[in-house]
């Protein structure tokens, strides 16, 4: 029988087994979900519910509060236009002073000035003015403060704020014209002349109901339940309380304490009084057990629900999963067949998309190991064909020294055989060139400058036998050298030095200082070529890998691209051996330049060859 055919004629039996289990499992992992999640509802529904209400209590007390704070401002600056007459200031308490017919003016003109009060100031059930002299003017509702010891101790505390408005209290009780019974609280304020004197007490005798009725919202929408407000001031006397019976009412009743375990609370403080919103913990509850009910029949229709749905889709995943199983296997055997996705549902879909594209990749990567071994074959290929290319180069400059020496012309065979000598130290391996092989370098060229300027040039090396075997890049003193002759030597009839000798510092580097007597340069120009020197530090790359310098592009007009050789050696330098390394340039006019080439000891030390 065929391996292939096999392994689906015994997943008959089994295939059975596992849409049961998949059926449980998938059942399971969806009911059980439900029910903790029914479970953390109950035990966390109580404290959202508590939270929101304690939110929306504590945003229903802010407006109280500030709408109490606001109406107080208003009693308070019109308790202030009583001083825009002095003279009826100076009147109170100083009544019989007056001829009758001033008095009766001055009279009318308070009781008009008491009715400007109670018409500009709403909720107001009166207001008085105790002159000093024990007259009492009012409008309204006056309170009976002969024989008091309530009145006393608050007429005092009015007369000891100094002019500031003093709240006093709940102190009386009167018939609201809709039958109910109404609690009364005063705003009292000193009235002084202008000599300081106490001239009398305003009192506005204030209704905490009409207030709270004036801002809290009409329909009630901002908190849905029952509550209870409570109004008190600072030292915590009772202004309003919304439960409060008329029977209970007593003066300078103590706020009620509030439990929190049986009351949701909400505060808004205000300058002169603070409010308190409640609501009882019952109602709470109440709204709490309503949302359990529907929340169990929620759960209760969930569970249903995902019963029948485990079902259909246990029976929609394990075909599609044997399917899957045999492709696998086609796979291990080196099939890399992909797999139809008609008739799949999401979930599926997508792993048998997944299994396509790894098909696709594996098919792929096939693919690019095998082009990766033609580009590296050819690869050295190109290696080993530009390896002909030099030596094609070397060999073609020597036959054509040989023909120029040939045809007795002596300057120009020297001339060929030195390039070709330098370009045959080009060529050479990079890690074995040292700094003998650079000095061979330049002095190659410096055959080359004396034969086309008559040998004015002389190299003087200063060096011992421990600084030829220093390892060293290639390029790193024949741009210097080339820089002196090309800038550094404009007379062309006298003779000039370049010379090279080294240094071992006390940081342990090695300095290579290469001087020249020509003519140096300008300060303007040395310090041009020190900003691009520091420059290359922070150069930028061109996406081709090419340097690219961040100051302008214009070069120095006194030594124009004298700065592209020695940049370019700097940042090798820092690239090769690190930021410590690198050139230094000291010049002056008329003085030379001198080059100082910083690199790493190599071992000096021990060998004790400085010079």
């Amino acid at each position: 029988m065929d391996r292939s055919i096999a392994p689906s004629l015994g997943e008959t039996g089994k295939g059975s087994r596992f849409v049961t289990k998949l059926f449980i499992s998938f059942a399971l992992l969806c009911i059980l979900p439900i029910l903790i999640v029914v479970q953390i509802f109950f035990g966390s529904a109580k404290d959202r519910i508590v939270e929101t209400s304690t939110q929306l209590a504590g945003l229903l007390a802010a407006q109280l509060g500030t709408s109490l704070d606001t109406y107080i401002a208003q009693v308070e600056n019109a308790s202030l236009t009583i001083y825009s007459d002095y003279e009826l200031v100076d009147y109170i308490g100083r009544e019989t002073r007056y001829t009758d017919s001033e008095r009766i003016r001055l009279n009318l003109l308070l009781h008009r000035q008491l009715s400007t009060f109670m018409t500009q100031l709403p909720h107001l059930h009166g207001v008085a003015l105790l002159a000093s002299s024990g007259i009492a003017y009012n409008n309204g509702y006056a309170p009976d403060v002969t024989d008091s010891a309530f009145w006393d101790k608050w007429l005092s505390r009015i007369r000891e704020a100094g002019g500031k408005l003093v709240i006093v209290p709940t102190h009386a009780q009167l018939y609201h014209p809709s039958g109910a019974v109404v609690g009364v609280f005063s705003a009292g304020r000193l009235v002084q002349d202008i000599e300081g004197r106490e001239a009398g007490i305003l009192l506005f005798q204030l209704s905490p109901h009409r207030l709270v009725a004036g801002s809290e919202p009409a329909d009630g929408a901002a908190l849905p339940f029952r509550r209870r407000i409570v109004i008190e001031t600072p030292e915590h006397a009772l202004v309003y309380d919304s439960a409060l019976a008329a029977a209970a009412f007593a003066p300078e009743r103590a706020a009620p304490e509030l439990a929190p375990h049986a009351w949701v609370l909400g505060y808004g403080s205000g300058e002169r009084l603070q409010v308190t919103v409640a609501v009882p913990m019952e109602e709470l509850r109440s709204e709490i057990g309503a949302s359990r009910e529907l929340a169990l029949l929620i759960a209760a229709s969930a569970v249903c629900a995902m019963l029948v749905i485990s079902m259909l889709l246990s029976y929609q995943i394990s075909r599609p999963i044997s399917r899957l199983i045999r492709h696998m296997r086609q796979l291990e055997d080196g099939r890399y067949l992909p797999i139809p996705e008609r008739g799949l549902n999401v979930e599926l879909g997508a792993l048998t998309r997944t299994y396509n594209l790894m098909v696709a990749r594996i098919k792929h990567l096939i693919q690019d190991v095998y082009q990766a071994r033609i580009r590296q074959d050819e690869a050295r290929w190109r290696a080993l064909q530009n390896q002909i290319n030099p030596h094609w180069l070397y060999n073609t400059l020597e036959s054509i020294r040989m023909q120029a020496y040939l045809d007795q012309a002596p300057d120009v065979a020297a001339m060929i055989k030195s390039l070709g000598r330098m370009f045959q130290l080009t060529l050479a391996d990079d890690q074995t060139h040292t700094l003998a092989d650079e000095l061979q370098y330049i002095g190659l060229y410096m055959e080359l400058q004396n034969i086309r300027f008559d040998h004015r040039f002389r190299l003087e090396v200063e060096l011992g036998a421990a600084w030829m075997r220093m390892p060293l890049m290639k390029m790193t003193l024949q741009p210097i050298v080339e820089n002196a002759i090309v800038h550094g030597f404009v007379d062309q009839d006298r003779a000039y030095r370049v010379r090279i000798h080294g240094t071992l510092g006390p940081d342990g580097q090695a300095r290579l200082h290469v001087a020249d007597d020509g003519e140096g340069m300008s300060a303007f120009a040395l310090a041009r070529l020190q900003a691009q020197l520091q420059a290359a530090d922070v150069r930028e790359q061109s996406p081709a890998g090419e340097v690219v310098a961040t100051e302008p592009a214009e070069a120095d007009a006194e030594r124009p691209q004298s700065s592209i050789g020695l940049g370019n050696v700097h940042r090798r330098l820092r690239l090769q051996y690190g930021c410590g390394c690198g050139l230094d340039v000291v010049s002056g006019p008329g003085e030379g330049t001198t080059v100082t080439v910083a690199l790493p000891s190599g071992g000096l030390h021990e060998q004790g060859q400085f010079d």
